[in-house]
């Protein structure tokens, strides 16, 4: 929905600032809107829609969707230490019905152990706040609900061989990490592969691509049903253009086509583990 509301927004040529004030409201409202921080009223999604110029059957597919959709996110909790740029993918990745990630330098996020989060954060290039770590832990934690939920989404994870080799928190913390990924993977709606050195030059950036449920009919077409996500070291790139997602959908395919097998992945992973034991 944040994302929908978004890009009808920016179809229409409206500033975030100029659709506020078009429904009686101030710009922030909408910022906590698009960025999946509150999720709207649909009286408000309709008055936006008719600001925005979706009319008709469209408009009434979007307010359905609305209707649907809880109120408020639970990973607001967290507002202290989750700034705007990531709740934003925190909300869409909780809404994704197909996650894809290429992963050069870390475990993923919804795949890691507690202490190797911890690690993870405690490590990170900028420091952090006293007590902010372990928010972020429990935020991370939080986030991996999903692969078990009611309707869990697809995960396809292609783990390049030097981040499932980097010493993050130790060869203790490292060898249950990689545990955690034989066990993971023989879930039914989780796909690890193994990028090894043998396969050459991966690929110079980790990223996600996320792929949403199809909407209902007449839902608008503008909207795009995937989006890449690309972490920086003070935000985030949020790419959805169709030439762009594109490429990236192309290099993920190209990765897992290069990247080992999920069995023999499980047997590389076991390997390592036990390296890690002498």
């Amino acid at each position: 929905m944040a994302l929908t509301l978004r890009q009808l927004r920016e179809r229409a040529g409206i500033t975030s600032a100029e659709a506020a004030r078009g429904v009686d409201h101030d710009a922030s409202w909408l910022s906590r809107i698009e960025t999946a921080e509150v999720r709207p009223h649909p009286n408000d999604v309709r008055a936006l829609l008719a600001l925005y110029g979706v009319k008709g059957d469209q408009a009434e597919a979007v307010i359905t969707v609305a209707r649907q959709a809880k109120q408020r996110g639970w990973w607001q909790r967290y507002s202290d230490v989750l700034p705007d740029w990531f709740a934003a993918y925190v909300g869409m990745e909780s809404e994704a019905s197909v996650i894809r990630t290429y992963e050069c330098q870390m475990v993923p996020g919804l795949l890691q152990t507690e202490e190797y989060a911890r690690a993870a954060f405690e490590g990170a290039p900028v420091p952090m706040r006293d007590g902010e770590v372990e928010r972020q832990v429990s935020l991370r934690m939080e986030r991996q609900a999903i692969l078990t939920s009611e309707d869990p989404p697809m995960l396809r994870v292609v783990i390049d061989e030097g981040a499932a080799r980097r010493m993050v928190g130790g060869p203790g913390v490292l060898q249950r990490q990689l545990n955690r990924l034989v066990e993971e993977s023989t879930r039914s709606n989780v796909q690890i592969q193994l990028l090894p050195y043998s396969a050459g030059v991966g690929f110079d950036g980790s990223f996600v691509i996320l792929d949403f449920p199809p909407m209902p009919e007449p839902y608008p077409d503008a909207v795009e049903e995937r989006v890449v996500y690309v972490d920086t070291l003070t935000g985030a790139l949020y790419l959805e253009q169709p030439g762009e997602v594109a490429a990236y959908a192309a290099a993920h395919e190209q990765l897992q086509a290069l990247a080992l097998a999920p069995n023999p992945t499980r047997d590389t992973l076991r390997a390592v583990a036990a390296d890690l034991s002498t």
